[in-house]
């Protein structure tokens, strides 16, 4: 008897005991506390400045990015602020930069430059549009579109002020938010970063396209220097913007504009007919813009903190802690999100990104983004670590989110490497383009090779950006053909290469 009891004693205790350590571990794993978010380098990556909330304010670290002390009167940007329509520069926002650009500082509602120019009575929008951006890209006369040179005429002011704002010497631009968001309100509809604006840069990408098609009409009409004008103010303000770190999407406005005037001066060097001194000039601005920002500056602040902000927006919610799961609030963090697994990640794959686009090679570069591209793609099919004893069920819940979420918050590379390789092309090609000029119009023919232009007119034979040699040459019956990338008898890359004019006078030319 005693025996038996003693079996149902150690059996039920056994039992009672087995239940408890299941529903204590369940319990402990459902309820245990989430982590508070570390603020470190390897999580927040900045340590202030610190909103109300106790968070960092990654709203005021980029704000606080931004070049200081630059008036107006120097400030290119202001010369751009002036004539943006309303519509595109948000007279009721609110600049939050240093730059402090209201509507105040800009031209009467009927003096800004509304892009692109309305077409005429019987043409379509469509047709307009593109008849509009052949003629941004080749020369053409007022006889061939009377409506578009009467529109360039009547905005001639406005190209004008944005011509001789290009001649400033310092870049600042407004940067506001929508008049219905406020940068305190971390976990609004979208973080705030998301929401900042850059009206200056995107106004002035569709200015851009009429200074090109002015520039055409220019050289159209014979008036080569002052086709240059206008492109070497876009050459100006691409290197001011690239020259300035910023957003990707800042950078990707910069390669475009230096890109589109290099492609266009590359025309003026060919049917233009510029000499010496103009050709001069010409390398001179060239050179000057090749220089700019590194690309891994942008992303180790503008995006790593636009990153952060998003994540932290996301995954550390203290008045949301099941948001994630559920639209309503819960009195108890259960099953919150520990923040620091997905910060910690985040800047893992960030460092690795400034890594990848620091490679001195285009090969190199590309070889390391793909690496991180592969990796961020494999991570949501990855298999995410099964829950441990006793292991919080926050971590494993982190993981997982992370996994599947992050590559969502990270920059992509990409187009930002290809429009950069393809810039810096575009304006190796130009420059070479006008030493080869300047030695035709010296010598009467171009040079056997390129290294005939160094010392004179090159400093060194230039490298072609694609490949990492010396940029593709050849002279042929008194005409030369520079290229980049593959050979143009090999590939079709019109894009890449240009050619030589023929070596007939100036006045023997025909237009296209």
């Amino acid at each position: 008897m005693l025996k038996a009891r003693l079996i149902r004693w150690i059996k039920w205790t056994v039992i009672v005991s087995a239940v408890g350590f299941v529903v204590g571990e369940k319990l402990w794993a459902l309820l245990a506390p989430t982590p508070a978010l570390v603020i470190s380098a390897e999580t927040t990556w900045i340590a202030e400045p610190l909103a109300a909330d106790g968070l960092p304010d990654y709203f005021q670290a980029v704000i606080d990015l931004g070049p200081r002390g630059i008036p107006p009167e120097k400030n290119a940007a202001a010369a751009v602020w002036e004539v943006i329509p309303s519509q595109r520069s948000a007279d009721s926002a609110i600049d939050y930069s240093p730059a402090h650009l209201s509507a105040a500082d800009q031209r009467p509602e009927s003096e800004r430059l509304a892009v692109p120019p309305p077409p005429p009575e019987g043409m379509d929008a469509a047709e307009a549009e593109r008849i509009f951006g052949e003629c941004s890209r080749t020369p053409w006369r007022t006889a061939d579109q009377p409506w578009l040179a009467r529109w360039l005429e009547e905005n001639q002011a406005a190209f004008d002020t944005l011509a001789a704002g290009a001649r400033r010497e310092g870049w600042c631009p407004p940067r506001t938010l929508p008049p219905d968001t406020l940068p305190t309100e971390r976990f609004g509809p979208s973080p705030a970063l998301i929401s900042l604006e850059i009206p200056v840069e995107g106004a002035f990408r569709s200015f851009s396209k009429a200074l090109l098609a002015r520039s055409m009409l220019r050289l159209g009409e014979g008036d080569t220097p002052g086709a240059w004008h206008d492109l070497d103010s876009l050459l100006r303000y691409g290197d001011k913007i690239a020259d300035t770190p910023g957003p990707l999407v800042c950078r990707l406005v910069a390669m475009a504009l230096l890109a589109s005037a290099s492609r266009a001066t590359q025309t003026l060097i060919r049917d233009g007919h510029p000499d010496d001194t103009l050709l001069a000039e010409m390398q001179r601005s060239l050179r000057s813009a090749i220089d700019w920002a590194p690309l891994a500056e942008s992303v180790n602040t503008f995006e790593r903190l636009n990153a952060l902000d998003a994540i932290t927006a996301k995954f550390t919610n203290p008045s949301k802690p099941m948001a994630l799961f559920f639209p309503i609030n819960f009195p108890f963090r259960i099953l919150a999100v520990d923040p620091n697994v997905p910060l910690r990640a985040a800047n893992h794959f960030l460092d690795t990104i400034v890594d990848a686009v620091s490679e001195p090679t285009r090969d190199d570069r590309r070889l390391a983004w793909q690496v991180i591209a592969d990796a961020l793609e494999d991570l949501p099919n990855s298999q995410a670590p099964r829950r441990k004893l006793f292991q919080p069920c926050h971590e494993t819940i982190s993981e997982r989110l992370c996994r599947r979420s992050l590559s969502s918050f990270l920059p992509d590379l990409k187009a930002s490497l290809d429009t950069t390789d393809r810039a810096h092309a575009a304006l190796v090609l130009a420059d070479s383009a006008a030493a080869l000029e300047r030695y035709r119009l010296a010598t009467g023919q171009p040079p056997a090779s390129l290294a005939d232009l160094v010392p004179a007119f090159l400093a060194e034979v230039p490298l072609d950006p694609f490949t990492d040699a010396p940029i593709g040459y050849r002279s042929e019956n008194g005409r030369w053909t520079l290229w980049s990338g593959a050979d143009p008898e090999e590939d079709d890359v019109d894009e890449l290469v240009i050619r030589g004019p023929a070596a007939d006078p100036p006045g023997d030319r025909a237009l296209p």
